[in-house]
């Protein structure tokens, strides 16, 4: 992501090229600078991340090379990170082609600009635009799958760990989606979020209401004893996917917990993430499993409140950015602490990409 210090400056040279671009094939070269944001030594989790490029990066991966307190396993990775920022870093021109009515074009000039590399955009009108409309739910160029379906894959990936029944809530705009949850250790039910009240939806699908009643049978057997009763959810339910609009997940969390207290394990699709202008709203999630690069809560805690949805957009043609780059240099492989997630770059074929799930806690936002 673009950091804070050198986003107004970016946002006008972006602009400003853009003003520039005629109808006809026209060249931009945004030259290798040494910008203010590589001004400071970088840390290993930064350079890992692939997202700037700069000479006196060699110098902390040779530092860390050199110390003897590193497993074999590290010791190759390390050499394959400096291996491919020689291989970066020694290209002399990258080329990105663009028709100048891209969507994202802006922004993806602000991303050039971050990586610090001489790549030049070739305008042409008569090139098809190759990046999606909808960064989230379509597959970019150089990926297997797109960030909806891998969100699924460690989603999938998390409920098989766990043998017991778990329950998929879904809006009628993820129904399609929602079929691909998939466990060989668990039994999946699937419910549609069709109601306007939460907390009678959520009464229904625990199982409040058929306890409610049985309660009523009992009582009327004989209404002269007087009974205590606590209402009990559904015991064979472990789990609870949840696949909703933004706003839903606000209130349809409350209100299963109201009815089932710390019985279930939560996890939200990442459209939980799309609606979030401020980091701050993930505390309305607490407690519950979401898809969220490893990044990304790295930038939470450094900056405390950074916009989400900005950040999934900015990710995911990063990420794509990023595959050009390394197919033009000639890097054959590479394990990358990418935006939207870990990326396993591969020269001969897709990139895979996984996603951690993480629990969403106060801790989050602590350094």
């Amino acid at each position: 992501m673009i950091s804070k210090k050198n986003k107004y400056i970016k946002h006008v040279l972006a602009l400003t090229i853009l003003a520039s671009c005629s109808s006809t094939s026209e060249n931009l070269i945004i030259s290798s600078i040494e910008t203010d944001s590589l001004a400071y030594q970088r840390d290993l989790p930064d350079i890992s991340a692939y997202n700037a490029f700069s000479v006196s990066d060699f110098k902390v991966i040779r530092q860390k090379i050199e110390s003897k307190k590193l497993s074999q396993a590290e010791l190759r990775e390390l050499k394959l990170l400096e291996k491919n920022f020689q291989k970066i870093l020694k290209k002399n021109k990258y080329q990105i082609k663009l028709n100048p009515s891209q969507k994202y074009s802006k922004e993806l000039i602000e991303l050039i600009y971050q990586l610090n590399l001489p790549i030049s955009i070739s305008w042409d009108q008569k090139k098809s635009n190759i990046i999606p409309d909808d960064l989230l739910s379509s597959k970019v160029e150089g990926f297997c799958s797109s960030l909806y379906e891998d969100s699924i894959s460690s989603i999938n990936k998390e409920i098989s760990k766990n043998p017991s029944s778990t329950l998929v809530i879904y809006s009628d705009t993820y129904a399609s989606i929602s079929k691909k949850i998939e466990s060989v250790n668990s039994i999946i039910y699937a419910v549609n979020y069709d109601a306007s009240n939460s907390q009678e939806f959520a009464a229904k699908v625990l199982d409040i209401n058929l306890s409610e009643r049985r309660f009523k049978k009992i009582s009327n057997l004989n209404p002269n004893q007087a009974m205590n009763f606590s209402p009990r959810s559904r015991s064979d339910i472990k789990q609870i996917i949840l696949f909703l609009r933004p706003q839903e997940y606000k209130a349809m969390i409350p209100a299963l917990r109201y009815h089932g207290g710390n019985k279930f394990k939560f996890i939200n699709f990442i459209s939980s993430l799309e609606g979030l202008s401020n980091s701050m709203q993930l505390l309305d999630y607490e407690d519950s499993y979401t898809p969220i690069s490893v990044l990304l809560s790295k930038n939470i805690q450094n900056e405390g409140v950074i916009s989400i949805k900005d950040f999934l957009k900015y990710g995911v043609l990063s990420d794509w950015l990023l595959d050009q780059v390394l197919r033009q240099a000639g890097v054959q492989s590479a394990t990358i602490n990418g935006a939207t997630g870990t990326i396993f770059y591969d020269f001969n074929g897709c990139s895979r990409r996984e996603i951690a799930l993480q629990k969403i806690s106060s801790d989050l936002f602590s350094s």
